[in-house]
């Protein structure tokens, strides 16, 4: 037989044995795993409120569910179900003020697997109970006082001059400076910087808490806020400073003061929303917030029925500095304007925040107050003296 014919006879054969053998195997088959798992990345956590991403592992759908044991609820996740891994899980928690807790988070597959882990939270300070010092020193120190442009005059023997600093892109710069009354338990005012990189990005924490640079008992507790229907009125906004570990200082007691809902949620937001956008058209606005309360007779009373003065008006102060601009050109870049506004309601039209101002000088004819004391040595008198004397033109 020819070697040819051979071939055309074996071929079909070692097809149909291949085919034949084939057909024993079983194709293969996919691996579905059972597993799954659910990752906690920091498993304990501090009393204040914050979230985290955690990681959920599975195959196909699953839930998550809390148990938060004899507790009410105070944390949750979103999404609460998917379908296979995401590690973009948000679990947030509330503020603890009360004692040391705890919660288990199951992750439940459709398959009925399920995988578990649980979430801690430390709980408040014990109480030292009544008639004990909180502080293990109960005086109160002021700090150095610098040149800063924004700050006003500190030479009242009765206040205390505190600053606090804070850190963006790892460079420590400051924030935010307070003169504090311990008799009315606020400050008289608060000074600071203010630009678009200094404000920052992020969202307000809410993170109500003692000045760590005051006494405990030299400060108002208002972890509720105040009684009497009183808000706690920010004195540095806020949205001014955002950033983790910056906007929480925002909410130290010692910047807060008991302000009418009517000013503080009306026309005293709009002033502040007025400034923020001024700010972005400067390199820097200085700005001086201040609670007056001279003549004040109003208290209200924080969390343990310890009396705060309740302001007769509230004021801004602000300077702005552009280099190289049309603004402020025969001022060496610097123009300045004043805002009073009495403790009651007022529209939070422009038009009438507006007509709230005036120049430094007459605001501090008005307190008693000087103002920008370091800018005589940054331009010299005869300009500061001309800056202070009327609100410039830009401002309306």
């Amino acid at each position: 037989m020819q070697l040819n014919s051979l071939y055309k006879i074996l071929l079909p054969l070692s097809v149909a044995f291949i085919f034949a053998v084939s057909s024993c195997v079983k194709p293969e088959e996919t691996v579905v795993s059972r597993e799954v798992s659910v990752s906690i990345p920091l498993p304990d956590a501090a009393r204040s409120a914050s979230q985290q991403f955690i990681t959920v592992s599975a195959d196909g759908p699953w839930h998550i569910e809390i148990d938060f044991g004899e507790n009410e609820a105070w944390a949750d996740v979103e999404p609460e179900a998917g379908d296979g891994f995401r590690s973009d899980i948000v679990l947030s928690w509330d503020r603890n003020d009360g004692d040391p807790r705890s919660c288990t988070l199951t992750v439940v597959t459709t398959s009925g697997d399920s995988a578990s882990a649980v979430f801690r939270q430390a709980g408040a300070p014990p109480d030292p109970g009544p008639g004990t010092d909180p502080d293990p020193d109960p005086e109160i120190h002021s700090d150095p006082v610098a040149k800063w442009l924004e700050l006003p005059a500190t030479d009242d023997p009765d206040l205390y001059f505190i600053t606090h600093d804070m850190t963006r892109s790892g460079k420590t710069m400051r924030s935010f400076s307070l003169y504090y009354s311990t008799d009315d338990r606020l400050s008289v005012w608060v000074a600071y910087p203010l630009n678009k990189g200094l404000i920052g990005s992020g969202s307000r924490t809410d993170e109500w808490e003692y000045d760590p640079k005051v006494p405990k008992s030299l400060q108002p507790v208002l972890f509720s806020g105040y009684r009497g229907g009183y808000n706690r009125g920010h004195q540095l906004p806020s949205a001014d400073r955002y950033g983790v570990g910056i906007n929480e200082k925002t909410f130290y007691f010692t910047n807060m003061t008991p302000q009418r809902g009517e000013l503080n949620q009306k026309a005293w937001a709009k002033l502040e929303n007025m400034v923020r956008d001024w700010s972005y058209s400067f390199d820097t606005l200085y700005v001086v917030t201040g609670a007056d309360i001279r003549g004040a007779t109003e208290v209200a009373y924080d969390n343990q029925n310890k009396a705060v003065t309740v302001p007769v008006g509230y004021y801004k102060a602000l300077l702005g500095y552009k280099k190289g601009s049309s603004i402020g050109g025969l001022n060496g870049g610097y123009i300045g304007i004043g805002f009073y506004f009495e403790h009651r309601s007022y529209s939070n039209d422009a038009n009438t925040i507006m007509n709230q101002s005036m120049s430094i000088d007459e605001l501090e004819s008005r307190l008693g107050y000087d103002f920008f004391v370091n800018l005589p040595d940054k331009v010299g008198a005869d300009v500061a003296a001309r800056i202070e004397s009327e609100a410039d033109s830009w401002w309306y």
